[in-house]
């Protein structure tokens, strides 16, 4: 069947927190979910009507751009879900951005829709199978415990409920009335705050090999002896971890998608403080934080130096290597009420972010940019 291109006065523009139609859900009877052939950033794929036409409540937005763009139909049409299904949109396998981005419609799930499952699409063109153990974690901590099923090849929907987009990045990085809704009334409500009043979220378990904060064990044993438990994430069960953000009063994050779960458990009496951990893409977490919790985090941007890719490579997309003025960051923490006034922090005195860069022979690949 082919396919009738959308006018330009159907398509919507970029959406907002504050638009009427992310609070829709649109019943398509009769669908079709089309998955992508490649593994592009933007993927012709998506949700078609009975008549072929490009369902474009279903768009994936990141940013200002859609991901998502409209697919011809399929000669053949072999998957079939029968009844009705929610449209989850992109199946990101990422922590943090299947934490933002593939949890953008599921607010629907606790709409009052009646449903028989949810419905993905993979991100990754040959990701087959089931959900990852987190994801299913995830998504018991979300209240939702329906079936759900990634579609990686052309499937037919009785009925598909295709949700607004509801949170992502940009603009949606805050998240809107809907989302907020049905996070605070069934995200880890179930899972009793448990752990210290002080509480570090460090990254050095992760090694250093995704980029990181140049000299964080410094920080860490800085904050441990102010009395922080220094808390590495992906050591722990995801009910460990929330029962451990809710506990705490004051929070300490090194920038990373810890911040995300937090985002959907943390409250407005408890206080955050965000070390950044690179120049870019900063915004993601500090907005969850902020949009899901009423309270803008203490934002510690105190980096002196850092390393960054010296040419687009793929390999090292979102990589960098920060290394904060000490005695600033220490001071923006007394500022903030974190910790109390004392000995000035000392920088370190060698160039540990060149250190590691040329151990592992990589330092002509990247630039050292001095901010302070």
């Amino acid at each position: 069947m082919p396919r009738r291109k959308a006018t330009a006065s159907t398509m919507p523009s970029f959406p907002t927190t504050g638009s009427d139609w992310i609070s829709r859900i649109d019943a398509v009877e009769d669908a079709t979910v089309v998955t992508a052939y490649n593994s592009h950033r933007r993927q012709k794929a998506g949700v078609l009507d009975a008549q072929g036409d490009y369902v474009d409540h279903g768009i994936v937005w990141r940013f200002d751009k859609r991901m998502t763009l409209a697919p011809d139909m399929p000669e053949r049409v072999k998957g079939h879900l029968e009844g009705r299904w929610i449209w989850g949109g992109i199946l990101f396998d990422h922590f943090g951005h299947f934490l933002v981005e593939s949890l953008s419609r599921l607010w629907a799930a606790h709409a009052g829709e009646r449903f028989d499952g949810i419905c993905f699409i993979p991100k990754r063109r040959g990701r087959s199978g089931g959900l990852k153990p987190y994801q299913e974690n995830v998504l018991q901590a979300f209240g939702i415990t329906a079936p759900v099923r990634l579609l990686n090849r052309p499937a037919r929907v009785d009925t598909l409920l295709v949700p607004g987009q509801a949170f992502g990045l940009g603009a949606l990085a805050q998240g809107a009335p809907v989302m907020h809704d049905a996070v605070h009334a069934h995200f880890g409500t179930d899972i009793a705050p448990d752990g210290p009043e002080r509480l570090y979220v460090s990254r050095t378990g992760l090694g250093m090999e995704a980029g990181a904060i140049v000299g964080e064990a410094d920080i860490e044993a800085h904050l441990a002896a102010e009395g922080y438990e220094i808390f590495h994430p992906q050591d722990h069960d995801l009910a460990t971890q929330i029962a451990r953000y809710k506990a705490a009063r004051k929070l300490v994050f090194a920038d990373g998608s810890a911040g995300h779960l937090y985002a959907y458990v943390g409250r407005a009496d408890q206080d955050v403080a965000y070390i950044l951990r690179r120049s870019f893409w900063t915004e993601g977490p500090i907005d969850h934080i902020t949009g899901f919790t009423g309270k803008a985090p203490l934002v510690v941007d105190t980096v002196a130096r850092e390393w960054v890719p010296a040419f687009r490579n793929k390999a090292y997309r979102g990589m960098a290597y920060a290394e904060h003025d000490m005695p600033a960051l220490q001071a923006r923490l007394i500022e903030g009420g974190f910790i109390a006034p004392g000995p000035v922090w000392p920088n370190a005195e060698s160039d540990r972010g060149l250190a590691y860069l040329q151990e592992r022979r990589i330092a002509g690949d990247f630039k050292l940019v001095e901010t302070a």
